[in-house]
């Protein structure tokens, strides 16, 4: 789990790197990303960093949020460096077909459930890194590398993400004590302001819109909320800046899980969320519809009209011991 001799053998002999994350890249994946591109420009690596989509809005702050591009590079790497995806279409599909056809070497840090699939050269996997950036942190400490407070403000933003801020589940003592060494680094009241607080006005227009429309199940204890594409539309708003609906709704005591359901192509594909607290598992939920992630966090793709895929999870929903 920290073995990082592969990773660093192959780095050595490696001048051109392509770094990229999964698509809808969250703040894990943008984190990640940038703390690795900052350290290996700094081991004099020439560094191209793609994205799939648009990162964070809460993560514009972060020193070099900007630098990464859309656009899938038209030039062969010495090698790629890859972000927590450790499935390898989750890329995207035009840099994945680009990926998979080059010669060029592969490596990944990630830290979801999966089983290797030859894909990457060298991988350093830990499904009980509370995130990404964690492993990050790790590789900087092998490498003696001093964090920056660009870097730390980069791997605190990872943490916070895939922790809730420090308070879901996967909050681990590792991840605790990472935040408060480069809260030393960072201005930590600043940094927290930042993550936490800078929701635009017509975002509570649309959370009180969702909120009149949200589905309770099971005495409170499940909850169905939708998101729609004519939603967005109309109150200005991109993807990343409603994922805080998940939080928000969280905070009702009487909730155990939480499907959100996002629309993707109008009226035909959707991309549900599943949270959940304590020691409900969601990845079985996930993988019955070709999803996956962690136990309290999973998502999949669904294909159909949004009853159908109403009714197909809470026929899940139905069957679990709350």
């Amino acid at each position: 789990m920290n073995d990082f001799s592969r990773i660093n053998e192959i780095l050595e002999n490696s001048r051109t790197v392509i770094v990229a994350g999964h698509v809808n890249p969250d703040p894990d994946c943008m984190g990640s990303a940038l703390a690795v591109c900052s350290i290996l420009r700094s081991m004099g690596k020439d560094v191209y960093l793609y994205r799939s989509d648009k990162y964070p809005y809460n993560g514009a702050f972060l020193e070099n949020s900007d630098s990464a591009s859309e656009t899938v590079p038209d030039f062969e790497p010495d090698l790629y460096f890859i972000l927590d995806s450790a499935a390898p279409e989750r890329t995207g599909e035009a840099f994945f077909a680009k990926m998979s056809a080059s010669k060029s070497r592969k490596i990944l840090f990630d830290h979801h459930r999966h089983k290797e699939n030859g894909f990457y050269d060298a991988e350093v996997s830990d499904e009980g890194a509370s995130a990404t950036a964690a492993i990050v942190y790790r590789w900087a400490k092998n490498i003696g590398h001093v964090l920056t407070k660009g870097e730390a403000e980069d791997i605190c933003f990872g943490i916070f993400g895939d922790t809730g801020g420090l308070r879901y589940a996967s909050t681990d003592k590792e991840a605790l004590f990472i935040v408060s060494e480069l809260a030393e680094t960072i201005n930590y009241g600043d940094f927290c302001s930042k993550f936490f607080e800078t929701l635009p006005e017509n975002w509570f227009a649309m959370f009180a819109e969702v909120i009149q429309s949200m589905e309770k199940y099971k005495g409170g204890k499940v909850v169905f909320f939708a998101t729609t594409l004519d939603q967005l539309n109309r109150f200005n708003l991109a993807i990343d800046e409603i994922d805080p609906f998940v939080e928000e709704i969280r905070r009702i005591g009487t909730v155990k899980i939480i499907f959100r359901i996002r629309e993707v192509e109008a009226g035909k594909v959707w991309k549900f969320s599943v949270r959940s607290r304590g020691d409900i598992d969601c990845i079985p939920i996930a993988q019955k519809f070709g999803g996956g992630g962690h136990k309290n966090a999973a998502g999949f793709t669904f294909y159909g009209t949004l009853d159908e895929g109403r009714k197909a999870v809470l026929e899940i929903a139905e069957t679990l011991e709350l």
